[in-house]
């Protein structure tokens, strides 16, 4: 990494920081407002809705924490760098979602089957209304930081934003019927039932994508069919075959099979797998390591490297192993 990639990437994350400590004001500010006129109000929404944030004000802290972890260089206990680490903290905001979730449902339905109604005081709709602006404010601030640095927990943070908003509208419609039309007052715990909905659906996304990377699955069809022609489409490359790639957090790590000219040499090998890496490093930035094994052209031959197991005096199939990825 360049001094100014890196001056840049020390900027992108102080930037990130900033939008989080932000939030966290945000949050405390909603979660006074939301608890507070809830229970004055006798709104059951908005006091479900300030449960939700109060599980954002937890999700900040873990972003923080991710964040300190997305920042730390590689060293000796950890070669790879810290990456999965942050993964680990995007699963803890999904389970804090799925909490707050059921905490929601299961209060709301109970005050559905006993009945229970009560008809919120009219600022709580004043309330309902801000928490949406603010939140959908948060959301378009948080996810823009997270794609341009490709930090997850940031995105999972911002969806989190995002479920906040969608459950204060879904609030403000619930207390706005349940004041202006009091027959209808048990809409107000029907709103909440609604809200836990919405913060289970995003738990699960969030979570979803994550176990996904933290188990190290491979990236889809369709992008390691654009690699292999991406790949064979460098001079000098006969053909290529086994490639394949895994997740580590929210980067892309390959390996991948050529076949040239047995009688290349090495530097002229080595010039190609440059050209493989820039290509595909220009093409697809979440690309972080690519390793190249070069295996010798046999026209006629099936490739993959099964074929080159040692029945050949020349080569042996995996002959030359080169790991490059530029900065």
């Amino acid at each position: 990494m360049n001094g100014q990639t890196h001056n840049t990437h020390i900027h992108d994350l102080g930037e990130a920081r900033k939008i989080t400590w932000y939030g966290m004001g945000v949050n405390v500010l909603l979660i006074i407002l939301k608890l507070g006129g809830g229970t004055i109000g006798r709104s059951r929404a908005l006091l479900a809705d300030g449960v939700h944030s109060i599980s954002d004000f937890i999700s900040d802290i873990v972003v923080l924490i991710g964040l300190h972890f997305f920042g730390k260089e590689k060293d000796e206990d950890h070669p790879y760098g810290h990456g999965k680490i942050e993964t680990l903290t995007s699963i803890g905001v999904g389970l804090l979602l799925f909490f707050a979730a059921y905490k929601i449902g299961s209060e709301a339905t109970m005050s559905i089957y006993r009945h229970e109604t009560n008809i919120p005081s009219g600022f709580t709709i004043i309330i309902a209304a801000i928490s949406v602006i603010f939140k959908e404010i948060l959301y378009r601030a948080t996810i823009r930081t997270g794609r341009k640095i490709g930090s997850e927990t940031m995105i999972a943070n911002a969806w989190h934003h995002r479920s906040d908003a969608l459950s204060s509208i879904v609030t403000l419609a619930g207390i706005s019927l349940a004041v202006f039309v009091p027959k209808l007052a048990i809409l107000d715990s029907f709103a909440a039932l609604l809200v836990s909905f919405f913060i289970a659906k995003v738990a699960f996304d969030i979570l979803k994508g994550s176990v996904r990377k933290i188990v190290d699955t491979s990236p889809s069809r369709e992008f390691l069919d654009g690699v292999i022609e991406t790949t064979s489409a460098v001079e000098g490359v006969e053909d290529c075959h086994d490639v394949m790639g895994r997740y580590y957090a929210d980067r892309i790590r390959m390996e991948i099979h050529i076949e040239v000219d047995p009688e290349m040499t090495v530097r002229h090998s080595h010039l190609i797998i440059d050209n493989i890496v820039d290509r595909i490093s220009s093409l697809y930035p979440e690309v972080e390591k690519i390793l190249v094994h070069v295996d010798p052209y046999r026209p006629g031959k099936k490739s993959g490297k099964n074929n080159f197991s040692g029945d050949d005096n020349n080569f042996s199939g995996d002959n030359i192993e080169i790991d490059d990825k530029k900065d």
